[in-house]
């Protein structure tokens, strides 16, 4: 883990006087570590997948959304422009979490054979709960949020049925 990373959740615990605990997860744009309030904060490595998420729960936030469909969307608690942190609640399945790839008021544009082939291994991932993968991601689009980071552990169903 990125020295960088630890010394930025640091400092952020430390201006928000709230305890950083363990790393919940972490990936290409970022790492996630729990807090002591019942909050996670994603400490983010780009700065434009910091503001493409953090945007897009100031969007959810003054839409007041809280879930799509049956699934919990992170409330969002706050952010820090300066470290690139967004501080969110923690959410048990079923949800949707990780809007850095998300696109606000346009979707991505993709050529035809980039998306078809997108379509494709996203199906593949989901089996029979594409089609309810595809209602979220309309549900979305519908607030001016188009998702293009849908996958397993970013949708997830926790125990609702297959058949959803």
């Amino acid at each position: 883990m990125n020295d960088s990373v630890v010394d930025k959740a640091k400092a952020y615990g430390h201006a928000h006087q709230i305890e950083i605990g363990h790393r919940l997860g972490f990936g290409w744009d970022g790492t996630v570590f729990a807090t002591d309030r019942q909050s996670a904060i994603k400490v983010f490595q780009h700065e434009r997948l910091f503001q493409r998420e953090r945007d897009v729960y100031l969007r959810l936030q003054s839409q007041r959304v809280t879930k799509i469909l049956e699934f919990k969307i992170p409330r969002l608690i706050g952010f820090d422009n300066d470290l690139w942190i967004v501080e969110m609640t923690i959410v048990s399945p079923p949800f949707v979490l990780d809007f850095a790839g998300a696109y606000l008021d346009q979707k991505p544009d993709y050529p035809p054979e980039v998306l078809a082939n997108w379509m494709e291994e996203k199906a593949e991932q989901f089996g029979e709960r594409w089609q309810k993968v595809q209602a979220i991601m309309w549900a979305f689009s519908k607030l001016g949020v188009f998702l293009a980071d849908v996958k397993p552990g970013n949708i997830e169903f926790g125990e609702l049925p297959e058949s959803t």
